[in-house]
């Protein structure tokens, strides 16, 4: 299993995570009975919207959260929606959503076959079509699918997996119009995101939907021709939600400005140090990823004259760059950038 970008953890400071209200995230409601234990292994849903293997080390139930310990032994607050038990041996036949066994001829049981867990065909999300097999091994529930779907870079675009996935993306599993949003729309207190439902940075790897507002990983988009920078947020998007169907993205033109701001917050989230060298990491990153970074207009641009229009547009914009401390132009392989304050690229 891969291990988490860094650069997209969370704080380790956890007393404040925000309790979440059950109605607005269709969980199983065995989760929402704390039935979490220590020492129990777990799926634990990351900021990413990846899911990562984790060991359970204590259990609060006043903040529903556990601690989980990651492979690479990391150790971070996870809320109880986020987390992804193994079924119960004992529990096949209840449903995992409202914890019944109570059946009608037209709201079975059915069994994913993957995680061997049990839906009733309407508390899933979306309902299960009444001519799935209820003993069958063949159908896969929405968790299990964006497991396998999912992929940094942008989740499947082909197979059977990317064709289930986009049918899962047309409803969500909570009611978006419940979420309580900070003022700017950037981040809400269940942290409930995108089709997943899982937590997320909108400033990160994420796409906003110009029509519902909610931020989406890249991880759960098949829309994407190329992976997204961090910071990158020149994108028109719309989700399938909002689509009825296959989501869209336009890329949107950059500006030498806009180049070089997306690069400098890109390194500063990888690298995590301020100042960057001008030929050896910014010009160097953009010359490696020119035809990642899809520049329209600019992409015809010979790699001779690159130098000059990058270097420009950091020495013009004061506003939002800095040049290091004491290093003169004159010694142009030593100059060193920032983007001021960490800003944004917009």
């Amino acid at each position: 299993m891969e291990g988490r970008e860094p650069s997209t953890r969370p704080s380790r400071t956890t007393p404040a995570s925000p309790r979440v209200n059950p109605a607005l995230v269709k969980r199983p409601r065995f989760q929402t009975l704390a039935r979490f234990w220590e020492g129990q292994d777990v799926l634990a849903r990351w900021t990413d919207g990846l899911l990562y293997l984790g060991i359970i080390k204590k259990v609060d139930s006043a903040q529903e959260t556990c601690l989980v310990r990651f492979e690479d032994n990391s150790q971070f607050s996870v809320l109880w929606k986020d987390i992804f038990p193994p079924a119960v041996p004992g529990k096949e036949q209840l449903c995992c959503v409202c914890n019944s066994q109570a059946c009608t001829p037209d709201n079975k049981l059915v069994h994913c076959g993957k995680c061997k867990h049990a839906y009733h065909q309407e508390c899933h999300v979306p309902s299960v079509p009444c001519d799935t097999d209820s003993a069958g091994s063949s159908w896969m529930c929405r968790q299990c699918v964006f497991a396998v779907a999912t992929k940094r870079g942008g989740a499947l675009k082909k197979g059977p997996f990317a064709r289930s996935m986009l049918q899962m993306k047309l409803s969500l599993p909570y009611q978006l119009k419940s979420l309580e949003w900070d003022p700017l729309h950037l981040t809400n207190k269940q942290q409930c995101y995108c089709y997943c439902g899982g937590p997320g940075e909108w400033n990160m790897k994420m796409l906003q939907c110009c029509r519902c507002l909610q931020w989406f990983h890249e991880a759960c988009t098949q829309c994407l021709s190329k992976p997204l920078l961090y910071g990158d947020r020149f994108y028109v998007y719309e989700c399938s939600v909002c689509t009825r169907g296959p989501e869209n993205a336009w890329r949107l033109p950059l500006g030498w400005v806009d180049v070089s701001h997306l690069v400098l917050y890109h390194l500063s989230i990888c690298c995590k140090k301020k100042y960057f060298d001008f030929e050896r990491e910014i010009l160097s990153f953009v010359n490696e990823n020119w035809e990642s970074l899809l520049l329209g207009e600019l992409t015809d641009t010979p790699r001779t004259d690159r130098y000059s229009h990058l270097l420009h547009a950091l020495t013009a914009e004061k506003d939002r760059f800095t040049l290091c401390g004491r290093r003169r132009l004159k010694k142009k392989r030593r100059c060193c950038f920032d983007s001021r304050a960490g800003l944004l690229p917009s």
